[in-house]
């Protein structure tokens, strides 16, 4: 003779702690708005989502260590646009200084700028800093890493000041100075700005592959972690309507097996 505690009843008690762990993880998927919250709900599935998820921040890491290296080229490119300036405004006046109409005083005050000039080179390539490193002193390079993996991208550095460029304190616009000796310097300014330039349009590309990398990898992510919230609204209502019938089921099956024993001991 079965009772109220039988086997019916431990089915129904069954059902209803399925329809409950059901009901709680789909709560829990609506509430999180992802479908895999935990290694239960798919290992695999959690494990590439967490690999993904790494290599997406590898990847926008990447990106702003290359806008930092963007930045500092940015910065390099104008303060060898300052220098060439003042290379050009030497060239003028060396031109100027040694025209036969050009009195000893005229050339004085034209040295006397000249030297000004050449401080303001200078000063243009000390100053010329990303973060406390000079750009602009000496020659060499910085390496980026651009991934998680590995990749690395390599922005130059160059030294442009006045002794580097050839026009440093030695020179003298009253010692019949060389024009090519400026024209010389304007040219390895030039160079460098090439140079910077084609590094720049480098790392905008390599920029822009990181964006779309970190974008596929995250929307790969989500295919595997996203939950479909209508969907799994339409679980939790439905679990709802499950857990209603299965109480109202046990409940009336209660209420038979007591009057089967109502019957039995009449």
């Amino acid at each position: 003779m079965s009772g109220v505690g039988g086997i019916g009843a431990n089915r129904f008690n069954v059902q209803q702690y399925q329809t409950q762990r059901d009901q709680t993880k789909h709560m829990r998927n609506a509430s999180s708005g992802k479908k895999v919250n935990q290694a239960s709900d798919g290992a695999a599935e959690m494990a590439i989502a967490k690999k993904l998820a790494n290599s997406a921040k590898g990847f926008e890491v990447g990106r702003q260590n290359l806008q930092a290296g963007r930045s500092a080229l940015y910065i390099a490119d104008g303060g060898m646009d300052g220098i060439n300036d003042y290379l050009q405004r030497m060239r003028e006046l060396s031109i100027r200084a040694n025209s036969g109409l050009m009195s000893d005083e005229d050339k004085q005050a034209i040295q006397a700028e000249t030297d000004q000039l050449k401080e303001g080179i200078d000063d243009v390539s000390q100053q010329a800093q990303y973060n406390e490193k000079t750009l602009l002193t000496e020659d060499g390079s910085v390496t980026l890493l651009a991934d998680n993996e590995g990749s690395t991208e390599e922005i130059s550095t160059a030294a442009v000041d006045s002794a580097s460029l050839g026009v440093g304190n030695s020179v003298s616009i009253l010692d019949n100075f060389d024009l090519d000796s400026v024209d010389k310097a304007m040219e390895k300014v030039a160079t460098a700005r090439s140079i910077a330039g084609a590094q720049t349009n480098g790392l905008d590309h390599t920029i822009a592959n990181n964006a779309v990398s970190a974008q596929n990898l995250t929307a790969s992510q989500s295919t595997l972690e996203d939950a479909d919230i209508a969907e799994e609204m339409l679980e939790v209502n439905k679990n709802k309507t499950l857990t209603a019938a299965e109480i109202m089921m046990q409940k009336r099956q209660e209420e038979e097996e007591q009057t089967k024993n109502a019957a039995l001991f009449a």
